[in-house]
C-alpha cells in the first residue's frame, strides 16, 4: 500500500512538468449550526470543507484526488482560539487511456473510495452524463454522497468502454481492511455499467479474502479459511427528466465457509432504497423507502435512523430575476425500537425484516418525523445551499433546542 501510495504521490508532484496539464476541480463548505444542549438553547457551529481535482496531465493520463476536513464545534472556545478537525484523504488515483480495436481501454491505480456503487460517479465518467442518484443519498461536499458497496482500499482496475455500445465492464483488484477480524483482505470484484434512454445501470459483485497469518496460537505463512461476499446495484428505470423507478441495493461481508450451513448475511448488513419518482411540468415528487446500515446513516443529511422513507417534493425550475432557484421539502418519517432501560443512550435501529409485523411497527415503536425545507441558487461559479431541519417528534418541553439544525453549504466548480 505504500509503494502505491508513494508511486501516486510522485506523479501528482512531476505532473506540473507537462506542458499540456489542464485542471478542472470542485471545491466546497458546508456549515452546521444547532442547539448542543436538550433543554436550553446552546450554539454550536461546525464545518466540514472538501475538495475535488482532476489534473489532465496529457489526453491518455489523468489524476485525480478527492479530500475533505471535519472541524468539531467552533462556537464552544471561540473562532480564533485553536478546535479539533479531521481529515481524510478520500481518493488518490491515477488514470492510463489507452483505445483498442475501436474500443477504450482505462488502466487505474488509486487509494481510498474509488467510484462506489451507489453514487453515479462510475456512469458520469464512463459516459458523460448529468447525476441521478436519490436526494437523500446525495452530498453537499464530495462527490459521492453515501454508498451501497464503497470500493476501498489500495489496488487497481481495468475497464473495457465498448466502442459501439453504451456498455463499460471490467475487473477491480484492491486491499483493504473490510472484515470482522480486521485483517489484510485480498479483493477481487467484476462491474458492469451500462446508460440507454430508459435504463441506467451499474452493477457489481466481488469476493474479498482475509489473509491470515495465525493458526490459533501457530504462526502461518498465509491461512484463507473465510470469503466475504459482497455486491452493489445502482438502476433508474426510465431517466431523470420523466417519471421513473431509481433503486439501490447491496451488501458486504456474506461470509462462505466451505461445509457449513452457516453462511447468511444480517439483515441489518443489507442496503435497501426504492424511490419512485414523479415529474410534472411544475414541481417532482420522490418517495423514497430505505432500509439501510448504520454507517450509511453517519454519512446522510436527511436520515437520523435506519428505516423508514422520506416525500421530496421540490421544483428545479423556478426563475427569480433571472437565476434559476431550487426549491422544495423533505419530509422523513423513520422508526427505532422503544426505549425502556435508562442506562440505554440511544435508540435501537430497525430494518426492512421488522416490516414482516406492520403492528408491531405502529404500537411498539418509537416514531420519529422530521421536516427539511431547503433552497439551492447560483452565485458565482458554484451553488449556495440552505436548509432548516426540524424534528417534529422532539419538539417537547424538556427537549425542544436541539430539535432544529441550520444547514449552509456552497459548492463551486474551479
Amino acid at each position: 500500500m505504500r509503494k502505491i501510495y508513494a508511486i501516486l504521490v510522485l506523479l501528482l508532484c512531476t505532473a506540473a512538468l507537462w506542458a499540456e496539464v489542464s485542471f478542472s476541480g470542485y471545491a466546497g463548505i458546508k456549515g452546521d449550526f444547532y442547539s448542543s444542549k436538550q433543554d436550553t438553547f446552546d450554539s454550536a457551529l461546525c464545518f466540514q470543507t472538501y475538495f475535488a481535482g482532476q489534473l489532465n496531465i496529457t489526453k491518455r493520463f489523468l489524476i485525480r484526488t478527492e479530500f475533505s476536513m471535519q472541524t468539531s464545534d467552533i462556537a464552544e472556545k471561540g473562532p480564533f482560539v485553536s478546535t479539533n478537525a479531521s481529515f481524510c484523504i478520500d481518493e488518490l488515483s491515477a488514470t492510463y487511456i489507452k483505445p483498442f480495436l475501436g474500443n477504450v481501454q482505462y488502466f487505474n491505480l488509486f487509494l481510498g473510495t474509488y467510484e462506489p456503487i451507489g453514487s453515479d460517479i462510475f456512469l458520469q465518467r464512463q459516459f458523460g452524463i448529468q447525476s441521478f442518484t436519490s436526494l437523500i443519498t446525495e452530498s453537499w461536499l464530495g462527490l459521492k454522497g453515501s454508498t451501497a458497496y464503497p470500493f476501498y482500499g489500495a489496488g487497481g482496475s481495468y475497464i473495457l468502454h465498448f466502442g459501439g455500445l453504451p456498455i463499460a465492464t471490467g475487473a477491480f483488484l484492491y486491499v483493504n481492511k473490510e472484515n470482522s477480524d480486521n485483517e489484510r483482505q485480498l479483493n477481487l470484484d467484476w462491474r458492469f455499467g451500462t446508460v440507454w434512454p430508459w435504463l441506467a445501470l451499474d452493477f457489481a459483485i466481488g469476493i474479498g479474502a482475509p489473509m491470515g497469518t495465525k493458526r490459533g496460537d501457530e504462526d502461518v505463512i498465509l491461512l484463507i479459511d473465510t470469503l466475504y461476499m459482497h455486491t452493489g446495484l445502482t438502476m433508474l428505470l426510465g431517466n431523470k427528466y420523466s417519471t421513473s423507478l431509481f433503486f439501490q441495493g447491496g451488501f458486504s461481508n456474506l461470509p462462505l465457509h466451505a461445509g457449513e450451513d452457516s453462511n447468511k448475511i444480517e439483515s441489518r448488513d443489507i442496503y435497501l432504497l426504492i424511490e419512485p419518482r414523479f415529474v410534472t411540468r411544475k414541481f417532482q415528487t420522490h418517495v423514497t423507502f430505505f432500509s439501510v446500515p448504520e454507517n450509511t446513516v453517519e454519512k446522510m443529511i436527511f436520515v437520523d435512523n435506519t428505516l423508514g422513507m422520506n416525500l421530496s417534493i421540490f421544483t428545479d425550475d423556478l426563475y427569480i430575476k433571472n437565476m434559476n432557484f431550487t426549491f422544495g421539502f423533505h419530509v422523513t418519517w423513520t422508526v427505532t425500537d422503544k426505549v425502556t432501560d435508562s442506562t440505554v443512550a440511544q435508540n435501537v435501529n430497525k430494518n426492512f425484516l421488522d416490516l414482516k409485523e406492520p403492528l408491531s411497527i405502529i404500537k411498539d415503536c418509537d416514531h420519529h418525523i422530521k421536516i427539511s425545507p431547503f433552497v439551492a441558487f447560483p452565485l458565482s461559479s458554484g451553488t449556495i445551499h440552505a436548509m432548516l431541519q426540524a424534528r417534529i417528534t422532539d419538539l417537547k418541553s424538556d427537549s425542544w433546542a436541539n430539535a432544529f439544525k441550520l444547514s449552509v453549504g456552497y459548492k463551486a466548480r474551479l
